[in-house]
């Protein structure tokens, strides 16, 4: 039988969740704050007050050394867990980065393989999906679409950014065009073989198998669809309440 391990109790509602991959930490967003927990002993390590509006995503990096946060006052902020652990208790320690290149609320976020050396994408309703370094905190790449994305995840090679929209479009973004380009339209009567089609709402999550063939997106529609990224065929549909 399933027995609690931890029962952690929050200041108010959760609007995301995280934990670290090495599974020694949670972190939580509740309004505009960051908590950081422990997982071991469920010890309140940190609060980060350094957003303005509520949050609404978290993601770590592959190896646990670094965080990202994102929220409605459309900064992406990028956190350093050493620095924050270390910090005296009465500071709040300052965040590698200060992402601000977006005008609309942060909506998702997510980590490539690297460490801090890593590329992350953020999502927002400003129509853009943005493409960074995290060592230095150069924008990379800015992609512009038609409706506000509401979801972003890379596949595991990093060749491609996928990218969830409003009005249940799929996009499929090329990270390896030539020529290089920073800022870049993605026009969809263009690229029609890049976009998958299907969901009647929303799309708000996505996931890329290991293998890179596979992608998984779940929307407000309440379904749930597994794609073939080459053909962009659906492959199954999976109702869901909710």
């Amino acid at each position: 039988q399933d027995q609690l391990q931890q029962k952690i109790i929050c200041p108010g509602p959760v609007t995301c969740l995280t934990a670290s991959p090495n599974g020694l930490y949670i972190l939580a967003g509740v309004a505009g704050s960051i908590y950081l927990w422990e997982v071991s002993n469920g010890n309140l390590l940190a609060i980060l007050n350094r957003h303005y509006q509520d949050l609404t995503c978290l993601c770590f990096t592959d190896d646990s050394s670094h965080f990202l946060s994102g929220a409605k006052d459309c900064l992406a902020l990028v956190w350093n867990l050493y620095s924050v652990l270390q910090a005296e208790p009465s500071q709040i320690p300052d965040p590698r980065h200060v992402w601000s290149r977006h005008s609309l609320p942060i909506t998702d976020l997510c980590c490539g393989f690297g460490g801090p050396l890593a590329r992350a994408a953020t999502a927002s309703l400003d129509q853009t999906a943005k493409l960074w370094e995290i060592s230095s905190g150069e924008l990379l790449l800015s992609v512009l679409f038609d409706v506000g994305i509401m979801a972003v995840t890379l596949d595991l090679s990093e060749y491609h950014m996928f990218c969830g929209g409003m009005d249940g479009s799929i996009f499929q973004v090329d990270l390896c065009a030539w020529p290089v380009q920073r800022d870049r339209t993605f026009q969809t009567e263009r690229e029609n073989g890049k976009v998958f089609k299907g969901h009647r709402n929303q799309v708000t999550c996505l996931s890329v198998s290991t293998d890179g063939s596979l992608l998984l997106s779940g929307s407000h529609d309440e379904t749930v669809r597994l794609w073939d990224i080459q053909s962009k065929q659906c492959l199954k549909t999976m109702n869901h309440k909710g």
